[in-house]
């Protein structure tokens, strides 16, 4: 829950400048893949900024836990490569998407074939589909 709420849950922050972003620019600007708030940089609170660094540091000394500085770092390094790479944004989002994935599935492997004598990848890509129809079963 610590991770989500630093690493993920921060971006609510975006709620908050909707209201002004769809009077500005009309409804159909939500759909642009940046939103841009008229400074040409798309709409960010502190959080988001290294300035934010002093306001997750004491919570994270405080509880003693490490992890609430990590997440916030994480998604403050996301952002800066996001805006430095604006231009490329859909290109460069997709290999963080495909490489973030590839290491759930790599991960998830290799967990799966430990407990398992015979396991090849090809077995366990029928392991997770038979899963998945078990899962769905009842909406199928």
């Amino acid at each position: 829950m610590v991770a989500m709420l630093f690493g993920v849950i921060v971006d609510l922050d975006h709620i908050f400048a909707v209201p002004r972003y769809i009077g500005d620019n009309g409804w159909s600007a939500v759909l642009r893949p940046t939103w841009d708030d008229g400074s040409g940089e798309p709409y960010k609170s502190l959080f988001h900024e290294p300035v934010g660094f002093f306001v997750v540091a004491p919570l994270a000394q405080g509880w003693r836990y490490l992890l609430p500085l990590l997440a916030w770092s994480s998604h403050v390094a996301l952002d800066w490569l996001q805006n430095a790479t604006l231009a490329y944004s859909a290109l460069v989002e997709s290999a963080v998407l495909i490489a973030a994935c590839a290491g759930i599935v790599a991960v998830a492997y290799a967990r799966w074939s430990e407990v398992r004598e015979e396991s090849t990848f090809r077995t366990y890509v029928l392991y997770l589909r038979d899963e998945v129809r078990t899962y769905l079963g009842p909406w199928s």
